[in-house]
């Protein structure tokens, strides 16, 4: 776990440093800017679609490894069936795009597009690959995949600031890291044979529980990292609001990211601390549910205190200015919506794939509701950031406890 530990902390240091570099390299533009950030939420919403099959595969083959059951001949085969539905997510977006990617960026929209499609086609299969090597516990190898994805998106947005690269570099930049598990598979014969693991059900049966699993994915991945896209659709023109809608989305990104992106990545672990202790979920709930409020209470006091003087020190810009009461809001509505990831794995593992699905559904249809209210932006994110968790929190714990 040592690994892991070190890859979620250079996770969470990736996702912090290629926004910050983009605000410097692209803050001039503010269209650029709103390109760049409504494109990066997109690719992740696009991404954290995807977690919903490495959950169902770590799931379903960390199950099959415990049983040691002999398997029927059509039992599913998790890394075979993710190229299957690469090719199906890429097509979709290459065909579907000219409908909608000018409403996303203004400028090299069919690159924009290509871009998205090749990295999400491809990120389906690092899915699958990182399930794998979570529910056979290989987290030397798992730690590996997460580092070297976030560290060459890292090290290339530096690269491109240096350089003086704009909007275009930086779309290349955030697809970038989607291949890693072709190094890692080339490179390691025990990630290779994890690659042929079988799940614990016929590839029927996985394909539902894994679409369930990818669309209540989806709808998480809509509150973590696709509100920016969401505030650019919700929110199209906040002229003359206090705080503005720049700065409302780097707010919100950069409070969420030292909880939920390494949160993120512990998923495939918590999943297999879950399957391992179904009998008493409520007891294995307690400790992750206790950091997660341990760390979300700290981070929304330093960010009252300390967040503001940091925003306009590491943006450098008074587009992106936000109070203190508003930041220390972003950070527990973070903790709210890390509580409601944790207790979804645990439904995950509880094999409640309907519950888990209901509860973000709620969640995001609350979220979307409280963006419309009359109010300002700042207000409204607030509301959709705690109240939506909080209600698809108490929507997931009731189903488990029933």
């Amino acid at each position: 776990m040592r690994y892991l530990t070190i890859a979620t902390a250079l996770a969470g240091i990736s996702g912090f440093v290629v926004v910050i570099v983009a605000a410097w390299a692209l803050g001039v533009d503010a269209e650029l800017t709103a390109d760049f950030s409504a494109y990066w939420g997109l690719f992740f919403t696009g991404t954290g679609v995807l977690t919903g099959f490495m959950q169902e595969t770590t799931r379903s083959v960390s199950a099959a490894r415990i049983s040691q059951v002999m398997t029927p001949r059509d039992t599913a085969h998790p890394v075979r069936l993710a190229w299957m539905v690469g090719a199906v997510l890429a097509a979709g977006i290459a065909l579907s795009s000219p409908v909608w990617m000018g409403q996303i960026v203004s400028h090299s929209v069919g690159l924009g597009a290509g871009l998205l499609a090749v990295g999400l086609g491809s990120y389906a299969v690092q899915a699958a690959v990182a399930g794998v090597l979570s529910a056979h516990q290989l987290w030397p190898q798992y730690a590996l995949l997460i580092g070297a994805d976030s560290a060459v998106r890292m090290v290339a947005a530096v690269g491109a600031w240096l350089a003086g690269y704009e909007l275009v570099a930086f779309m290349i930049i955030t697809v970038m890291g989607a291949a890693s598990w072709m190094f890692l598979a080339a490179l390691s014969a025990p990630v290779r044979e994890a690659m042929k693991s079988t799940a614990d059900c016929a590839t029927g049966v996985f394909m539902r529980r894994s679409l369930t699993a990818m669309a209540a994915a989806g709808a998480t991945a809509v509150l973590i990292v696709g509100f920016p896209t969401l505030v650019k659709f919700t929110n199209p023109d906040t002229t003359g609001q206090a705080i503005t809608a720049a700065g409302v989305v780097y707010a919100v990104m950069l409070t969420r990211a030292p909880l939920l992106v390494p949160l993120q990545q512990f998923q495939s672990a918590l999943i297999v601390r879950f399957v391992d202790n179904r009998h008493r979920l409520g007891q294995s709930l307690k400790g992750p549910l206790a950091i997660v409020w341990a760390v979300g209470s700290a981070g929304a006091l330093t960010a009252w205190l300390l967040g503001p003087w940091l925003i306009m020190v590491v943006l450098r810009r008074d587009t992106f200015a936000v109070p203190g009461w508003a930041l220390a809001a972003y950070t527990i509505g973070a903790a709210c919506t890390a509580t409601m990831m944790v207790v979804g794995t645990a439904c995950i593992a509880a094999e409640k794939h309907g519950l888990y699905l209901l509860g973000w559904v709620v969640a995001t249809l609350i979220a979307i509701g409280a963006l419309m209210l009359p109010y300002s932006l700042a207000i409204n994110a607030i509301l959709a950031l705690t109240v939506g968790p909080l209600v698809g929190t108490i929507v997931q714990s009731i189903g488990l406890r029933r």
